[in-house]
């Protein structure tokens, strides 16, 4: 099966798309397009993996390496993103989703441009693995610290806020999550994810180690 995680610049596109970097919206059936083929309209998660961002320049991110020195104001989260399969072999006629730059006359669909054919997010839940703050010490959750940005307004939540409200099925293969401070103990900021789906499936995995200062 095909996964949607292909490359570090597959990464980049799926976490620009979670922070609601600049999109195009086109018809993907114009003459000019020759758009290829999609594997399948809906996708299936299974599997995860997990990367720091920093923002370069204003509508740029940048993928971070493990010790990295990032300043808060630059950090632009953590990148939760599922690795797919991707279902239900169709067409539509929905305008679609692209990242690629304004001057490009049109855009095709992509593979599970429909989203999670039967999976929502039940929970999720982000552990630090040092000692953040006096009262987030390593091994603690540290989910009323995190916020969200939402796909649909655009707007950051507070992860409890957001798992509340959100009781549709998963939209795009992954989720933005940013701590709202930089460490106050420790500034090495490393951090386990556990992310829990309708289905029953659980998936966890531990982000590498940076410098928030």
């Amino acid at each position: 099966m095909r996964t949607f995680l292909k490359s570090i610049r597959t990464k980049v596109l799926v976490f620009a798309l979670m922070i609601g970097l600049p999109l195009q919206m086109c018809s993907p059936h114009d003459d000019d397009c020759n758009c290829n083929p999609i594997t399948g309209a809906y996708f299936d998660i299974n599997g995860m993996v997990v990367n720091n961002y920093k923002w370069v320049g204003t509508n740029s991110v940048s993928l971070m390496v493990a010790d990295e020195v990032v300043q808060y104001d630059d950090y632009a989260g953590l990148g939760v993103e599922y690795s797919v399969d991707y279902i239900a072999q169709r067409r539509s006629k929905w305008p679609s989703f692209s990242l690629v730059p304004s001057a490009y006359a049109c855009s095709c669909l992509s593979n599970g441009y429909k989203g999670s054919k039967n999976e929502k997010l039940s929970n999720i839940t982000v552990i630090t693995l040092n000692d953040f703050d006096e009262d987030h010490l390593a091994n603690d959750t540290i989910n009323d610290l995190i916020l969200v940005r939402d796909y649909f307004s655009q707007e950051d939540y507070y992860l409890g806020d957001y798992l509340l409200n959100d009781t549709i099925n998963i939209q795009i293969p992954g989720i933005q999550l940013k701590v709202d401070k930089k460490p106050a103990l420790d500034e090495n900021y490393k951090v386990k994810v556990v992310v829990e789906l309708s289905t029953g499936e659980v998936y966890q995995k531990v982000s590498e180690s940076i410098k928030i200062r």
